[in-house]
């Protein structure tokens, strides 16, 4: 995705295994990364073509190129929920496809061919055959060996080139792509734009991107790393950006609408928190912003977070999933609805973060297996300290759910016999999106002191989870489950000792860049940054979602 400048300096240079940043040709034919920290949505005509593009061009397949890309582009463009009425996809026979239907053709078309991998905005379309692959792989392996040098970006529409490992652009490709996606000609009707304009702000360039600080209000650095993995969680924004159910049942939210006086019969936080969105993402500058009155409503639910000590962002995140869901049921109370079980229910909390964990006890006499299941919101993993040597991601997995004897002998219900069973966990049902939290504060009952363990983590900016799910067939099985592979989106990472610290959060935010978020400060961030951290809290995001 595109690289920004970042006070003009050369940035580093991309490696295999995440798309590289907008590379500048200049005209000794080097090339140097740009970066810039908000670049508006097209300001890409800056980009230039590659000598292999201008070569191509300059042939009879000229017109080809052209044609197969406006094809390409025109899939791409998004469907705008408020043109409905206007804005109709028909087929050859002139009727109209329905909007699920071109929505589920649209899923099914941007996916590698070859692994089905949607791959969170890294599919490219080959400009010269109908190949669909994924850049971590399959597109790579399909230029080299086809040798096709040129292919589409599936979220920006922009052509890249195998050979230089960059995106390139042209200025007719560039007129192109913005004609087939621009829908500024088509408005709304007259009557659904006065509706719209009661309740909804349309949002500045600047705000697309969502690239706002928090500013630090006294040892809140761990509320505002915990809501810009919220801000930028696609599902979660979605959820947001689509909240009239709560928008308009709330009996509080016009309240805050009036921004009145907040107390402990007026506090909500999903209200408060819409308000953070707003605040962001319909933004006139990128200057950094205040949350008091969030700050001030956390008070008042839980008064464990009361002051401006250091709290812990893992505590943090949990109190607002519990209180999206809380205030969820009071919105259908409301609005006279039935409230769902959890696995049913569409609020925040479980539509994005709820899986299902499996513990399995297996009788060490007969071989029976009791399975237990129970709600999964996030995984707490041990980091092992013992030599101070680096863990992986995958160890601590491991270590989570390897088999283990109980203590406790128990009577099994098959054989009767008593004895020591053994345990085990597995997923039984991955959540949309994965959060783990690496245990690095342990507390020593006996002298009643906690201490904080600094060994690093390795984290994997994709995560396979094909043999921690409960159908996984361990003998001798290695194949990759496309369907439970998991991209990383979100750190949160704490620096500092366990009484005194600062928190400070890692974004890939929907252009597809890493971001530093230091409280007011943001700043652009490659992945090894991200890597080299060591990390707290992880959110990775299934590609199937």
């Amino acid at each position: 995705m595109p690289a920004s400048p970042q006070n003009g300096k050369v940035g580093h240079k991309s490696t295999l295994g995440e798309p590289p940043g907008h590379k500048h040709q200049n005209g000794n034919g080097s090339s140097l990364t740009l970066q810039q920290r908000t670049p508006p949505p097209d300001n890409w005509r800056h980009i230039q073509p590659c000598s292999h593009l201008t070569k191509v061009l300059a042939t009879s397949a000229h017109d080809t190129v052209m044609a197969t890309y406006k094809q390409a582009v025109g899939i791409l463009v998004a469907v705008n929920p408020l043109l409905k009425e206007r804005l109709v996809f028909r087929k050859k026979d002139g009727l109209a496809v329905p909007q699920n239907t071109f929505n589920d053709l649209k899923h099914k078309v941007l996916r590698c061919s070859d692994c089905n991998l949607a791959n969170f905005h890294q599919v490219f379309f080959c400009l010269q055959c109908p190949h669909v692959g994924c850049y971590q792989e399959h597109a790579r392996a399909h230029a080299a060996k086809q040798n096709h040098m040129f292919a589409i970006d599936a979220q920006n529409g922009l052509l890249f080139c195998f050979s230089c490992k960059d995106y390139i652009n042209h200025s007719a490709l560039n007129d192109i792509r913005l004609a087939v996606a621009s829908m500024d000609d088509i408005q709304p009707s007259s009557d659904k734009q006065a509706a719209l304009s009661e309740y909804y702000d349309k949002p500045a360039a600047v705000a697309i991107h969502g690239l706002k600080g928090i500013v630090n209000l006294g040892a809140t650095c761990f509320m505002s790393c915990v809501l810009q993995t919220l801000l930028h969680n696609p599902l979660v924004r979605n959820h947001f950006f689509n909240n009239d159910l709560h928008f308009f049942n709330c009996p509080l939210a016009q309240q805050y609408l009036d921004e009145g006086n907040i107390d402990s019969s007026t506090a909500c936080i999903t209200c408060l928190v819409d308000a953070v969105f707003k605040q962001v993402y319909c933004a006139s500058s990128n200057e950094g912003f205040g949350i008091t009155t969030l700050l001030q409503t956390a008070w008042y639910k839980n008064q464990l977070l009361a002051g401006f000590s250091e709290q812990d962002a893992h505590e943090f995140w949990q109190f607002l999933l519990n209180e999206f869901h809380a205030d969820h049921e009071k919105v259908l109370q409301e609005a006279h609805l039935d409230i769902p079980s959890p696995e049913r229910c569409l609020c925040i909390t479980h539509s994005v973060f709820l899986g299902e964990l499996e513990s399995l006890v297996e009788c060490s006499s007969c071989g029976f297996v009791r399975s237990t299941v129970d709600p999964l919101v996030d995984l707490s993993l041990e980091v092992n300290d013992l030599n101070h040597k680096t863990n992986t991601l995958y160890e601590c997995l491991d270590q989570f759910t390897h088999t283990e004897a109980l203590d406790a002998k128990s009577s099994c219900q098959s054989c009767g016999t008593e004895s020591k069973p053994f345990r085990s966990l597995r997923i039984r049902k991955l959540p949309p999106v994965l959060s783990i939290q690496l245990k690095r504060f342990k507390h020593n009952h006996a002298n009643d002191t906690a201490s904080k363990i600094e060994t690093k983590v390795d984290t994997p900016l994709y995560l396979n989870l094909t043999k921690y799910v409960s159908d996984y067939n361990n003998e001798g099985n290695d194949d990759v489950d496309s369907g439970k592979v998991y991209e990383l989106f979100g750190v949160i990472t704490h620096i500092g000792s366990v009484n005194t610290g600062h928190y400070v959060a890692f974004i890939k935010n929907s252009i597809g860049q890493w971001f530093k978020f230091d409280d007011s400060v943001v700043s652009h961030a490659s992945h090894h940054d991200v890597q080299n951290t060591n990390a707290y809290l992880l959110f990775y995001i299934a590609h199937f979602s």
